[in-house]
């Protein structure tokens, strides 16, 4: 029996797609999740981050000086870095946000964005945006490749590639390129 024959050949398709297939199931996940986080997307709101809004009355009539002290005491989770005048309110830049503050009315509005820190990972990783990350995105790609096409071959007889397998290949080609025609 040769080494090369059909049947060594499928046998061998199946042991690497089977073992390569249990090795790469937590780096699918990590994409296929964050896949489907990034799908629902809107836009102004970065599914890696979550907004937290704050609206306060406070005293009116404050000036800077005094608006940056009274916050320093009473929003200590906050850090704000900057206060503008603004016509009849001030702008307050705080970190990871933003606000106003109207001294004739004493209100005090603001939002601060924070990171979700395991949505954040995971979309840094499929954006591709960590360090040294191209390499092992590249061969998870090819891995991929690899799977899908062996996938194709082990399969043999009537419900495979030359059988009906065909038809379902080519339906999911064709449900492809009718999202880029359409």
């Amino acid at each position: 029996m040769s080494w090369l024959s059909k049947k060594n050949i499928r046998k061998w398709l199946r042991i690497l797609h089977r073992d390569i297939g249990f090795f790469i199931v937590g780096i699918t996940l990590v994409y296929a999740v964050s896949g489907i986080i990034l799908n629902h997307k809107k836009l102004h709101n970065d599914p890696a981050y979550r907004t937290v809004v704050v609206e306060n009355k406070i005293p009116v009539g404050l000036t800077i000086g005094e608006l940056e002290l009274f916050f320093a005491n009473c929003f200590d989770a906050y850090v704000l870095n900057k206060v503008l005048p603004d016509n009849e309110q001030y702008q307050l830049f705080i970190k990871g946000g933003i606000g106003s503050y109207n001294p004739n009315t004493g209100l005090l509005q603001f939002e601060v964005y924070k990171k979700k820190p395991l949505v954040f990972f995971i979309n840094k990783l499929h954006y591709n945006q960590k360090k040294y990350w191209t390499a092992p995105a590249d061969v998870f790609g090819g891995i991929l490749i690899f799977l899908a096409l062996s996938g194709i071959f082990m399969v043999r007889g009537k419900k495979g590639i030359l059988g009906r397998g065909k038809c379902y290949l080519m339906a999911g080609f064709v449900f492809v390129l009718l999202y880029i025609w359409l």
